[in-house]
């Protein structure tokens, strides 16, 4: 039987929500799934578009090989560690380039070239680097945008419940921050959203 197979602990949520209904929760739990997976192509964007616009600053101000640039390893502190061990699992593999390491540096590590004490040194020029950017949207606001979209990626990568999130705002915060970066990816990646036709397929 399903219920056998997933843990208590995974469904408690799901049967909490659907009155303690076997049924409604494993219905609940599949349109988890597929709403999870609907969010893909839009998180994808986002974070393609977040490393290809912060690599290629690192590459303005440090150079073609900048993962191994003594300034920007001391700039970066306790993610000296992860820049070394991601070169160096693509060094065991053949020649390390800056796409390489753009593809191989995750998510956060990302997210965390816009922390505050970044600003000065590496945005001291935010709209230069981000043209698209809104005259509202400040530093602060861009840093804690990518933050969330990070946090709930997250989660649909983990294969956690979101299915008590606010859906459309979730997914309208993703749009507007691939906008931010792109309004023409943004206009792209819609074409292949099925998160709002399967939001409303929620049992």
């Amino acid at each position: 039987m399903v219920l056998q197979i997933i843990s208590q602990e995974r469904l408690t949520k799901y049967l909490v929500a659907s009155g303690h209904d076997a049924q409604r929760a494993l219905d609940l739990y599949g349109w988890n799934i597929q709403i999870s997976e609907a969010f893909f192509p839009v998180l994808s964007a986002s974070e393609v578009c977040l490393r290809n616009t912060i690599s290629a600053r690192l590459l303005a101000l440090y150079g073609p090989i900048w993962w191994d640039d003594a300034t920007f390893l001391t700039q970066i502190k306790n993610g000296k560690r992860i820049v070394k061990t991601a070169r160096d699992k693509l060094k065991a593999k053949g020649p390390v380039t800056s796409g390489g390491m753009t593809a191989e540096l995750a998510f956060g590590f990302w997210v965390n070239m816009l922390l505050p004490r970044h600003e000065p040194v590496f945005w001291p020029d935010l709209i230069k680097s981000f043209p698209n950017l809104p005259p509202p949207v400040t530093y602060p606001v861009l840093y804690k945008r990518c933050d969330d979209v990070r946090e709930f990626r997250n989660r649909v990568f983990h294969h956690e419940p979101i299915f008590g999130r606010d859906i459309s705002q979730e997914y309208r915060q993703i749009m507007e921050l691939i906008g931010w970066f792109s309004p023409d990816k943004a206009l792209w990646i819609k074409k292949y959203s099925r998160v709002m036709a399967v939001l409303r397929q929620k049992p």
